[in-house]
């Protein structure tokens, strides 16, 4: 609707940049002054006649670069960017950098500009130069700190990424801990995938002293003792993410239970999962703890506590789980309708998204640590209630 209306807009823009250039220059005064310019009525004949293309085209020729309609032209090439006419709203840009008697601030407006197009091309080299040159301008340091942090993110250049994160705390007052924890985590996860354990362990070390509540950075740090078969200390960094981040607490409960397996201290882990799901009832944890009371008193037990636990916090998991226990006693005329509940369930399920972005909703079936929808850190948490944990 935007867009429709500034393309409505676009030929008054231009002839308005026509007038006041006429308006500017000093010549005499003829008969055909007041008439309006060939180029303005073989435009509008385009736009009439659902040409925007090549309407576009005519105005963009009206609009000389002055001190007048540099503004104008500005916003003409960010609609084109909007609308991923990239190649356009470039050509503009450069234009108008070209234009020598064009002010400091403006220009500076044209490089911004500039460096998006580059962005939204996929040409972060050339972005980079422009935005570092704003910033060497002293100029809209801000700005041009954010356009780079979200370059190194799409490249995955982390190292950049936390100098970057740095000078924009420095220029702003703002705090990118724990942004800068991410990345921390990101490189972790690069060391580990080329068998660096040590360079990983050190990385995680810096993402918990950039931001202590960092349940990533736990995460990783209690799988990497895990596999290393320190299951002691892999319990100390997964019992953590319930002080940093109870969203998480069902992303460490598995290994946990490994974990207590491994050392063979059950009542242990017991204890802190009945803890748990006194201070952050998850389904996850109830399925968890109904695994082990069926181990010790058998199938009806367990769909008993399932049962009682739906009654207050009622989830489809839950539901499906508790369906699943039943078929396993019920008498057979019963089986067939459990088994349709089941398959029912099951289907809700799979179509059902684990994850969600608090701020823009983007789900997933997997977690993201950094959202798609929102270009942010920390968003993406399991999915809580009836259809979630």
């Amino acid at each position: 609707m935007l867009t429709n209306i500034a393309f409505l807009l676009l030929p008054v823009a231009a002839l308005s940049g026509w007038c006041v250039s006429r308006a500017s220059r000093k010549e005499k005064p003829s008969k055909n002054t007041s008439a309006l310019p060939r180029d303005y009525i073989v435009g509008l004949n385009f736009l009439l006649n659902e040409q925007p293309d090549k309407a576009v085209d005519i105005f963009v020729k009206m609009l000389e670069v002055d001190s007048d309609t540099v503004e104008t032209h500005l916003a003409l090439g960010s609609l084109f960017r909007r609308r991923g006419e990239v190649e356009r709203a470039t050509r503009i840009h450069q234009n108008l950098i070209a234009r020598p008697n064009l002010s400091k601030e403006l220009r500076i407006q044209s490089l911004l500009a500039l460096g998006q197009d580059y962005m939204a091309a996929g040409v972060f080299d050339r972005a980079e130069r422009i935005f570092q040159e704003v910033i060497e301008s002293g100029s809209h340091i801000a700005t041009s700190l954010r356009y780079l942090l979200d370059i190194y993110q799409q490249e995955k250049s982390w190292q950049d990424a936390i100098t970057t994160a740095q000078r924009y705390e420095a220029a702003t007052g703002e705090s990118r801990q724990s942004a800068i924890a991410h990345y921390c985590c990101e490189l972790a996860e690069q060391a580990r995938a080329q068998g660096n354990n040590d360079q990983a362990n050190r990385f995680l070390r810096k993402a918990l002293a950039a931001d202590r509540l960092c349940a990533r950075a736990s995460l990783l740090l209690g799988n990497m003792e895990m596999l290393a078969g320190r299951y002691k200390a892999a319990i100390r960094h997964f019992k953590q993410v319930k002080h940093q981040d109870p969203d998480f607490i069902t992303e460490a409960v598995g290994p946990l239970a490994e974990c207590y397996e491994q050392i063979g201290n059950e009542s242990d882990f017991l204890t802190y999962l009945h803890e748990c799901l006194h201070e952050y009832p998850r389904i996850s944890i109830v399925l968890m703890l109904a695994d082990r009371l069926r181990q010790w008193q058998g199938d009806k037990a367990a769909a008993d506590f399932i049962a009682e636990q739906l009654k207050h916090h009622p989830s489809v998991r839950g539901l499906n789980r508790l369906i699943q226990l039943n078929l396993n006693y019920a008498e057979p005329g019963a089986q067939d309708n459990l088994t349709v509940l089941e398959n029912l369930t099951a289907t809700l399920l799979e179509d059902k998204p684990v994850y969600r972005c608090g701020q823009c909703g983007f789900a997933a079936k997997r977690i993201h640590w950094f959202c798609p929808g929102c270009k942010d850190w920390s968003l993406v948490k399991p999915i809580h209630g009836l259809e979630g944990d």
